[in-house]
């Protein structure tokens, strides 16, 4: 009986490429929890790997590697994930497009992928850098060249990488395709002599004479996120004195944008379906996960805030233990006790990059560590962990949810607010970071009424045309868990794999908003009068309480312990700081996509944060928005309404490899690990290595700028493959000393 297909799908909806110039992409690998250590590493388990004939584009087989190799002869070793075609059947099924299913029958591909970094700094349009295959069937590799108004002629490039559609065959029959990322190479502009220390002559097409990324300079005044994430000359930290960002003209060919397959029936129908797909720095801690992914963010868009009272208890007691074992993972990567805002080795606090001292500037108030010195040390805060694991299983949790940062308390910088799981880390533009809502309320259902439930073993979830976590979370043969959405991270500013933020700015139909506070940066002409306003209030229907999307930041009152003081700058007269998009507006998207909502708009262009006033003393308007839909209509792929091809990673640093120099740990932590070969040293304290410690000594070398011992932003320019060190078990993978 022949299968009618009604629409079709492309799984998984967002895949992350992951770049390297290795010949061989990564093989396929999985990571697994120990039941009997789960506190354990993760380990790292090989698991079939396709692969795919150079000559014909066809599967011609399939192999399970003995043991995962992250470089090949000293390169590293891309990711480059597969997307497959699923079709939605008369009776309702989601199955595997095949071969035999094509009979009469065009299918073909195409692929836009861009890179807009630069021109999210100039504003210049011409700076856009931007790759479009055209529709095609072939099966040879489609070069993914992205072209530039502002480069120096019509034929140089940036190499985003290829995409392939995969020949099917009889044995391998499903159609799919596979993108390839590209080399991790670093482009720039024509140096005044003629040379440049990084750009290579042939890499250097950026027209200084068309543009102005060369020498760009930025202070950060009319900027969404800090100028010193772009490769600035000179180099940090001399650009500080004057708060001068003067940019090297550096950029990457990191990229992000669509997939899409058009299927043409006979008879002339047409069917297509898209995916998202990016381009992203290596997993460097391939046994680890960070305590809040995007595919925790994602989940929430998905299900809502709170966890349904009819879920399985076994399956929201092994949901929470995984997200205590992943805060765990987290904390094992970070130098407690310069993160907890100590002196260190004779450097003073105030000099160590950190969330006391970042939230000492925000507030112009005297750094202050977050818990005692004293009992700052990473082993001792991980068997803290371990102690709140083992409540949580055996059935003992409500005693640490007071210790649960809500989303609302980021700004809450009383002793009491700062001590909150998660500690020491910071989430969307400088306040302390939160999980999600809905992670929270999986912690809060299990201490409320599922305790003492043994957790089983996470069930990959049936995939239906409805079941949009399942689509989310699909494997597709070949790729590896480093392609998921589950190992990038989300909620932090600005991020690895993508930035966020940047899907929140639209969501209500006619207006942007800045990524990371309630500024109306742009609008319809419909709504032009309200650029430069702010969103005070959304008004919810059907009863809902209103979202309100800043807080006040607290501070301790020095007269009562348990009290608070709103603090105030000249810069932020009264005390409000933004609260991060995802959680904030979590509940409008859980029942109102689709629906209108009254929103209450300042009414004068504010330039500082502003309080919401009734009374005389009314300082807003109400006007009527439309919230868009998260998702392209009964799929989990991200709506490109909310985002274009590179605006998802837009806001990463330029060149990408700028980031690991540039940002501590306590953005990332498991995913740019800092503290690294941790052990006990004679005193029962913490003796390792800074990540980016070039020579592996056992003594931890505090960030510094110009410490010679710590590897530099020209090394990782030039030679980022071989200072970007994989660990495994919390250890330089064999083989990561560089000679």
């Amino acid at each position: 009986m022949k299968t009618t297909i009604k629409e079709l799908r492309i799984l998984p909806p967002f895949a992350i490429g992951r770049l390297g110039s290795a010949p061989d992409p990564l093989d396929n690998y999985t990571i697994e929890a120990d039941a009997t250590a789960p506190l354990d590493f993760r380990t790292i388990k090989p698991v079939k790997t396709l692969t795919v004939d150079d000559v014909t584009g066809e599967i011609s087989g399939s192999h399970t590697p003995a043991e995962m190799q992250f470089k090949q002869d000293g390169r590293i070793r891309p990711v480059a994930p597969f997307l497959e075609v699923f079709a939605l059947t008369d009776d309702d099924r989601l199955v595997p497009v095949t071969l035999d299913m094509l009979a009469g029958a065009e299918l073909a591909w195409r692929v836009s992928v861009a890179n807009r970094k630069v021109v999210r700094r100039t504003r210049d349009e011409n700076d856009l850098v931007a790759a479009h295959t055209g529709w095609f069937s072939d099966h040879a590799p489609q070069p993914l060249k992205g072209f530039c108004r502002n480069f120096i002629s019509d034929d140089v490039f940036v190499d985003f990488g290829s995409a392939r559609f995969i020949r099917p065959n009889q044995r391998y029959p499903q159609i799919r395709l596979r993108f390839t990322p590209a080399k991790g190479l670093i482009y720039g502009t024509h140096a005044p002599d003629g040379k440049d220390r990084v750009i290579p002559p042939e890499r250097a097409i950026y027209d200084r004479g068309k543009g102005n990324w060369y020498h760009f300079k930025s202070d950060g005044k009319d900027e969404t996120i800090p100028p010193s994430l772009f490769a600035i000359e000179p180099p940090a930290p001399s650009w500080l004195n004057d708060n001068i960002a003067i940019s090297r003209g550096y950029f990457d060919d990191a990229c992000d944008g669509f997939v899409e397959v058009r299927l043409t029936l006979p008879g002339g129908k047409v069917l297509t379906a898209m995916a998202r797909v990016c381009a992203s720095p290596p997993a460097v801690v391939p046994d680890s996960l960070f305590v809040r992914s995007l595919a925790d963010d994602l989940e929430q868009v998905i299900h809502g805030p709170t966890v349904a009272n009819d879920e399985p208890p076994e399956v929201t007691q092994a949901r929470a233990e995984d997200i205590v074992r992943r805060a765990f993972e987290t904390v094992r990567f970070l130098n407690v006790a310069v993160l907890n805002g100590n002196d260190y080795k004779g450097r003073s606090a105030l000099s160590l990059d950190s969330m006391p001292e970042e939230e000492a500037a925000d507030t112009e108030r005297a750094i202050r560590p977050v818990i005692t010195p004293e009992g700052a040390d990473t082993l001792a805060i991980l068997t803290l962990h371990q102690q709140v694991f083992a409540a949580l299983r055996g059935g003992a949790a409500p005693w640490f949810l007071r210790l649960l940062r809500k989303p609302e308390e980021v700004s809450d910088f009383t002793d009491r607010g700062r001590r909150k799981m998660p500690a020491l880390m910071c989430g969307a533009d400088n306040s302390y970071l939160a999980l999600t809502y809905r992670q929270i309320d999986t912690i809060r259902k299990v201490a409320e009424g599922m305790l003492g439930v043994t957790a089983a073993a996470p069930k990959t979830p049936a995939l239906t045309p409805r079941n949009l976590t399942a689509q989310l979370h699909y494997e597709a043969a070949g790729n590896p868990v480093s392609s998921r959405p589950v190992t990038s991270v989300a909620n932090c500013c600005p991020g690895l794999e993508v930035d966020f933020r940047a899907i929140w700015r639209r969501m209500f139909e006619g207006l942007e908003l800045r990524e990371y506070d309630n500024l109306i940066v742009n609008a319809d002409p419909a709504f032009a009068q309200l650029k430069g306003h702010r969103l005070l209030r959304i008004n919810l229907p059907d009863g809902q309480p209103p979202i309100e999307p800043m807080n006040y930041i607290k501070g301790p009152a020095a007269s009562d312990p348990d009290g608070h003081i709103i603090l105030t700058t000249d810069e932020n007269p009264y005390g409000l700081a933004p609260l991060e998009w995802s959680n904030a507006l979590a509940r409008l998207l859980d029942g109102f996509q689709g629906r209108e909502v009254d929103c209450d708009i300042s009414r004068a262009e504010e330039d500082a944060q502003v309080p919401r006033l009734d009374g005389d003393d009314r300082n807003y308007e109400t006007h009527r928005f439309k919230v868009r839909h998260f998702f392209v209509p009964d799929t989990a792929v991200i709506s490109a309404a909310l985002a274009e091809a590179g605006e998802l990673t837009q806001g990463l640093c330029s060149p990408w490899q700028n980031d690991y120099r540039e940002c501590s740990c306590y953005y990332w932590a498991s995913a740019r690990p800092d503290y690294v070969n941790v052990e006990p040293g004679p005193k029962g304290l913490s003796l390792g290595d800074n990540w980016l410690q070039k020579t592996r000594t056992g003594q931890y070398v505090p960030d510094d700028y110009v410490d010679s011992r710590l590897v530099f932003y020209d090394d990782l320019f030039t030679e980022w493959e071989t200072w970007l060190r994989f660990q495994v078990k919390g250890r330089d993978a064999p083989g990561e000393e560089p000679s």
